[in-house]
């Protein structure tokens, strides 16, 4: 079995072939992004991680050395668990690679302004995804976290949610920084010290509602 290292060199250089072979030029396509695999690591025996690309952004997760997912049919869903959650993946193939599970977190990547912007929000998503959630009866719902890596703040968010239930009839009935959950406050404490999690997800980037035909 690879190192995550090594494995990361490898997608990454499977990805950028697609590009340059497939994909370059083309309408799906941001040309200021760039191909890179961010957060790779190993979770239960299996490594996991980012690839971002100028057309996709991709939780990746490939099979533990007693795993043999060979005979996998491309298009299978199967869930998997992390520190703050579940997600369902969709198997596919990668030539020279093999098989592997992918989420899409985004699809089309036009709304990113530079590749950093991507790359940031790459390692949000994986900041986030491996802290454990403490309460699970608070964690996050799908919306949630769409708004998450979008660049708004859990107070923001409670506090909308608070006023569109018309729940709030006083500024304490409001949500506040403390309530913030799902790994909010520990992005937080993890991001640059120059830069405030608003500032580098920000930009409006929307996320896609399924995987792209390459994820």
């Amino acid at each position: 079995m690879p190192t995550p290292e090594q494995l990361s060199a490898d997608v990454q250089s499977a990805f950028q072939a697609i590009y340059d072979n497939s994909l370059k030029g083309l309408p799906i396509e941001n040309p200021v992004l760039e191909v890179e695999t961010v957060g790779f690591t190993e979770l239960d025996g299996r490594i996991v991680g980012v690839i971002t690309t100028p057309w996709l952004m991709t939780l990746l997760v490939f099979p533990r050395a007693d795993e043999d997912w060979s005979d996998v049919k491309v298009g299978t869903k199967k869930e998997f668990e992390f520190p703050a959650r579940e997600y369902e993946c969709l198997a596919n193939e990668i030539d020279g690679i093999g098989m592997y599970y992918g989420f899409a977190i985004y699809s089309p990547m036009h709304e990113f302004e530079h590749h950093p912007h991507a790359v940031a929000s790459a390692t949000a998503f994986m900041d986030v995804l491996m802290v454990e959630n403490p309460d699970p009866e608070n964690s996050l719902d799908e919306k949630r976290f769409k708004q998450f890596l979008s660049g708004e703040s859990m107070e923001d968010i409670k506090a909308a949610e608070c006023e569109k239930a018309a729940a709030c009839d006083s500024a304490e009935k409001c949500p506040s920084s403390a309530d913030q959950v799902d790994g909010a406050s520990t992005l937080n404490e993890k991001g640059p010290k120059e830069l405030s999690r608003r500032a580098f997800l920000s930009g409006g980037v929307r996320n896609s509602a399924g995987p792209n035909a390459n994820a």
